[in-house]
């Protein structure tokens, strides 16, 4: 069963009661003498059940416990270029892939896709085009990852972004310094990122970093940033003296702030992902 996520959830003819009927009833089921011989469930979901589900109750077994959680990873480097292989790409564009898509099996599926169609029709791939396209046929995808993602992962997807953002700005200049200490201190968030594929974590002379997997998440949050309302932007901020500091929490604002009045000043898809 893909998307299990939905049983999770309730609507206006599915509440908590049936949620717990409808679990505990696929656990007995799943763990019953008899019906167990003819039954085997497999389920897909965007997090684990444990996160998803409803509360565990005293004195009742978990309604998990019969599922063995197995945590779905990208694509390696040799799996990559066997789905690319026999393109007639250039090293240079099969580089640029690998960046805006990394190992997803998603963005992979829709990059080779649209190079398909390019290859078919014996045209040679635009970077200029295959990138607008790819935004597009993609967007559905950033777009549930971002709303997946509970507001403190959305905050710290954020600060990712304004920290990738940083120096690329025409005739702006701002330093986000001290950011890795919140990273640091939201160890358990930022695993879960990574677990999920959002982002990546790299380590380097003892420091820490952190990016985003598919370097187009990156600009797509900071378009998140810029496409919000002012109302928006207002009610995430709050939450920023929670996790930094007063006087870093104004810096922040002041960023965000400049980045949503000029629209014009980030960098185009392009210039983010360096094909110009």
């Amino acid at each position: 069963v893909d998307d299990y996520d939905a049983a999770l959830r309730t609507n206006d003819n599915y509440n908590k009661a049936d949620i717990e009927a409808f679990l505990y009833g696929c656990r007995n089921l799943a763990n019953s003498e008899q019906e167990s011989k003819y039954l085997s469930m497999i389920v897909a979901s965007s997090r684990r059940l444990t996160e998803l589900g409803p509360p565990l109750t005293p004195g009742q077994s978990p309604w998990y416990n019969h599922y063995l959680f197995l945590r779905l990873k990208p694509f390696t480097d040799r799996e990559f270029d066997a789905l690319l292989a026999g393109m007639l790409i250039t090293p240079a564009l099969r580089d640029k892939i690998r960046e805006i898509a990394d190992g997803n099996p998603t963005l992979l599926q829709n990059a080779a896709y649209l190079l398909y169609q390019e290859l078919r029709g014996n045209r040679i791939p635009d970077p200029l085009t295959f990138a607008r396209e790819f935004q597009n046929a993609t967007e559905h995808f950033f777009q549930a990852t971002w709303e997946l993602c509970n507001e403190l992962e959305q905050t710290l997807l954020m600060l990712i972004a304004l920290c990738s953002l940083e120096g690329r700005l025409a005739n702006k200049r701002y330093s986000l310094k001290g950011i890795e200490n919140i990273f640091s201190q939201k160890e358990l968030e930022m695993n879960a990122l990574e677990n999920r594929g959002i982002i990546k974590r790299e380590e380097e002379a003892g420091k820490i970093t952190y990016s985003f997997a598919s370097s187009l998440m990156g600009w797509w949050v900071v378009k998140k940033i810029q496409n919000s309302t002012e109302t928006e932007l207002q009610q995430r901020q709050r939450g920023f003296p929670n996790l930094m500091g007063k006087k870093q929490a104004e810096n922040l604002r002041n960023v965000i702030s400049w980045i949503w009045k000029h629209k014009d000043k980030v960098p185009t898809i392009l210039e983010w992902l360096g094909w110009l």
